[in-house]
């Protein structure tokens, strides 16, 4: 079991200690909310220690969890999250921690939590028979207080950045839906069907069994999983000539619309931002002079939700290309889709930039666990 990969050449003054000696837990049973008719004005926070975190409120007086700073901890998946204000919980599989003794900072261990990698059992319950026994490094209590200011102050940063990204795609859904929805219809642009004025194909799989298709290749081939990329720039696999020759895999050419057909990705659109093939659970929607290529892309994206709702099969969803080619599309003209293209844009240059900042943030705090739970760098 891989717990906290610092505890190696810890300083002298640092000792290891079981999480079981350093936190005590109470089991949820007496803060369980009793409806689970959450509102988003109630007086107490209904929690779950997933990524949810809060589920909404409650007006429910009884049985309010007050003591805090707390850990709440989810006995099944192990994840966790540290509260300071008084709540309810959800589930009985939450177990909650609070520090034994006053020479622990709560939200110092609970930063060492985070970083443990903890191998899950399907639906078995982990904290006492195994999570409690863990070692960690501890330090003085003093410098356990400002390792865990330092790292809060980045969780900080990264939760206001995450904010600003959800308000930022909240601003996009309203404004494409007001100028889809609403503008367009109100100018009478003319709408049609998709197949009357896009030419569509799908490409190929070359034989998985052929080293000769796959090594060496230069040819970018996309799976249909990498059309979640949005913009698509970049692809994991490559193919040769050959493969090329011999499959029904075809090279797309850069401003092509990609469609994912298949599976859990179905409904999912790209825009091609260089050449390369796909495999044959891709649509393309190729190029043509009656269309900006941004202008389409972002008008599909609003209704990658229709794709699905048209989608067959339950296991595998299907998307066939007849339903894509079926679709009814808005054609304003080529200045008018050009000034909607960047509008939109404009939003989704804010939140990439906001996204790489996040991840740079995220990179951070990484590099910061490593070196101040392990001694390695000393607070002063």
């Amino acid at each position: 079991m891989k717990t906290n990969l610092l505890q190696k050449n810890i300083p002298k003054d640092w000792s290891v200690k079981k999480i079981k000696d350093l936190l005590d837990f109470e089991q949820p049973t007496k803060y369980i909310v009793e409806s689970s008719s959450y509102t988003t004005t109630g007086k107490t926070a209904v929690l779950t220690a997933n990524k949810s975190f809060v589920l909404g409120y409650t007006n429910e007086t009884d049985g309010v969890y007050t003591d805090t700073p707390a850990i709440i901890f989810d006995d099944f998946t192990t994840d966790s999250k540290y509260v300071d204000f008084p709540f309810k919980v959800k589930s009985s599989a939450i177990k909650i921690l609070t520090n034994r003794d006053q020479n622990t900072d709560l939200k110092f261990v609970y930063e060492i939590m985070k970083s443990f990698t903890f191998p899950i059992a399907n639906h078995k319950r982990h904290y006492i028979s195994q999570y409690q026994e863990l070692d960690i490094v501890i330090p003085s209590i003093k410098e356990q207080r400002k390792i865990a200011d330092i790292l809060s102050a980045v969780d900080d940063n990264i939760t206001k950045i995450s904010e600003i990204i959800n308000a930022t795609k909240r601003l996009k859904t309203s404004l494409t839906h007001k100028i889809f929805s609403e503008y367009i219809n109100e100018k009478n642009e003319k709408w049609v069907r998709l197949g009357d004025v896009c030419v569509t194909s799908s490409g190929g799989t070359p034989l998985k069994s052929k080293r000769e298709y796959y090594e060496n290749g230069t040819i970018p081939w996309l799976t249909s999983g990498e059309v979640r990329q949005g913009h698509v720039s970049t692809s994991k696999q490559f193919i040769t000539k050959q493969a090329l020759e011999d499959s029904s895999a075809k090279v797309f050419p850069r401003n092509t619309i990609l469609i994912a057909m298949y599976g859990a990705t179905a409904g999912q659109v790209g825009l091609l931002d260089f050449e390369s093939s796909t495999n044959q659970a891709i649509c393309g929607v190729l190029p043509n002079d009656k269309f900006y290529p941004e202008f389409l892309y972002q008008f599909l994206l609003t209704i990658t939700k229709d794709f699905v709702n048209q989608a067959t099969g339950a296991a595998q969803p299907n998307i066939s290309q007849a339903v894509i080619r079926d679709t009814f599309i808005p054609v304003p003209d080529l200045e008018k889709q050009h000034k909607i293209a960047e509008i939109i844009s404009s939003i989704d240059n804010k939140i990439l930039i906001s996204e790489n900042l996040k991840f740079k943030l995220s990179e951070l705090k990484q590099g910061l666990m490593a070196d101040l739970l392990s001694g390695k760098v000393r607070t002063k």
